[in-house]
């Protein structure tokens, strides 16, 4: 089962606080994919692509996720879970 890592950025790059808890996911042993959601965030996707462990990265943007809410955010994760 793949793991999922939801990224801590501030759109333009990732905080510390990504790479830990991917060093942590990558521990479990499965693969690791990282979801960036933010606005105009593809420049902290591009960085989350070339961090070592990473299988793939999905990019989620718009105003939706812009402000870091957790009601939209949780219906993303709803919505990439397998059925």
């Amino acid at each position: 089962m793949t793991t999922l890592l939801i990224a801590e950025h501030d759109n333009a790059s990732l905080k510390d606080a990504t790479n830990k808890a991917l060093t942590a996911a990558a521990a479990l042993g499965a693969d690791v994919d990282v979801l960036v959601a933010g606005q105009n965030a593809k420049a902290a996707a591009d960085a989350a692509a070339k961090l070592a462990g990473v299988k793939k990265v999905l990019l989620a943007e718009g105003e939706t996720y812009a402000h870091d809410l957790a009601e939209p955010l949780a219906a993303l994760i709803v919505s990439l879970a397998p059925s």
